[in-house]
């Protein structure tokens, strides 16, 4: 068995901005993974189809219960049915004993049947027309039976066909050469439609975005194709992708996460000689050993730093100490965590953060999303473009606008790359 999908990978393929040759490349993956099948086919789906099929085939407690008719009766018995009837009327003979006493009576009486056939015949008024193919269209139960579970069927393949990413949507895509408007990495908003567009001059694709990017042409033309970053893996090119379609990158959701509301002041004392936190503090960090540094506190002796999980649990603590920084031992991979220093001056605990300040919290990255960045680093040349949006989409700011800031150096007229910029210094300011 190969590796697990990533999560950009999952991501992306859900969002249906991956090529179809990585498509195809996944599909196989997950015909035998059981684990990457439930990763990309979330619960919400196996629930909708199965209240799909349930609304269709399960009855209503309204519903009448269903019999076969004296005439369904007699033509099973007469063997005088197609196939299909005779599988269904089988089928509900197995568990409906008014019907199978009906069968075994016409059966052991044929007569004392034919008789009556023939006095509810007589009472019966003849159709005013009754041509020879009128009978194939002749509406019963079975056959009502019959098309209620080929209408469920077409409502089940049409309900997994148009959920499942690269279905129909994408197909038409590739046909037309157009972006399909779906959500996309990076914009978290529909990516618009893209008219193909010739240069008048080449006869070419019109370019719609172009940046320097350490030394190489990178381009986005006005069918999608993007030229330059032919070497780097293809979830690397469709996050790319997508940002220079619509010129703009989305927070991830992480950051509001670490991003915690101001607490209620209780004592408006409580803010006098206090210190602040330089960091980590709502981000996330590669290193699972972090270095957390604070501002000195005047006349303090020692400083003592304390780390807790999500759910306010102590994890880690150190010794008294004098500096105003302290690397933790090794924490947990896509956990988050909160910390404090405490301070001792003149014989008093000065806590910091302190209300009305925010918890400082921070994430440590995941395993192998910080395997997805060191091959994205092991590139040569680096593609300052497609690592500075990685480490954005992954919410390590401050990686993020290092790599965007030397971009905007290259591009010093490109507003792409000033928006971009500007974009993740936000995020930290906030």
């Amino acid at each position: 068995m190969t590796d697990h999908l990533s999560e950009t990978e999952v991501s992306l393929f859900r969002e249906r901005t991956i090529e179809p040759a990585e498509r195809e490349r996944i599909d196989s993956h997950v015909r035998e993974c059981e684990s990457c099948l439930r990763r990309i086919l979330p619960s919400e789906d196996t629930a909708l189809v199965y209240s799909e099929l349930t609304e269709a085939l399960l009855p209503r407690s309204t519903d009448e219960p269903f019999h076969l008719s004296h005439a369904d009766v007699r033509a099973y018995a007469d063997g005088s049915i197609d196939q299909a009837d005779s599988v269904i009327f089988e089928s509900h003979l197995e568990f409906c004993d008014q019907c199978s006493e009906a069968l075994e009576s016409l059966v052991a009486n044929p007569l004392v049947e034919s008789a009556g056939s023939l006095t509810r015949q007589a009472e019966i008024p003849a159709p005013q027309f009754s041509p020879a193919w009128s009978a194939a269209f002749r509406f019963t139960p079975a056959r009502a039976v019959a098309g209620v579970l080929v209408v469920a069927s077409l409502v089940l393949a049409l309900v997994v066909w148009q959920r499942w990413p690269g279905g129909a949507v994408d197909q038409t895509a590739q046909k037309t050469g157009s972006q399909t408007p779906s959500d996309t990495p990076g914009t978290g908003s529909p990516t618009p439609v893209q008219t193909e567009t010739k240069d008048p001059t080449t006869d070419q694709p019109a370019v719609v975005a172009s940046l320097e990017d350490n030394g190489r042409k990178i381009h986005l033309d006005s069918k999608g194709t993007l030229v330059g970053l032919d070497e780097l893996p293809e979830v690397s090119r469709a996050l790319v992708r997508s940002v220079l379609v619509n010129k703009s990158l989305s927070k991830p959701e992480v950051l509001d996460k670490l991003t915690a509301p101001a607490i209620t002041l209780m004592d408006p004392t409580a803010r006098e000689n206090t210190f602040g936190l330089l960091g980590p503090s709502g981000t996330v960090i590669a290193k699972d050993r972090p270095n957390l540094r604070w501002q000195t506190l005047a006349g303090a002796t020692s400083y003592t730093v304390s780390v807790f999980d999500a759910d306010f649990n102590l994890v880690t603590r150190s010794t008294p100490i004098t500096a105003t920084q302290w690397t933790t031992p090794p924490l947990r991979r896509g956990m988050i965590y909160s910390w404090e220093v405490v301070a001792v001056k003149d014989g008093q605990e000065v806590r910091s953060p302190v209300a009305p300040a925010p918890r400082a919290q921070f994430k440590i990255l995941e395993a192998e999303r910080l395997l997805e960045l060191t091959k994205l680093k092991e590139q040569k040349p680096i593609s300052r473009l497609a690592l500075g949006l990685t480490y954005a989409r992954f919410g390590l700011l401050a990686e993020a606008e290092g790599q965007l800031r030397i971009l905007g150096r290259e591009n010093p007229n490109s507003p792409v790359a000033a928006k971009l910029l500007r974009t993740v210094q936000d995020w930290r300011n906030r």
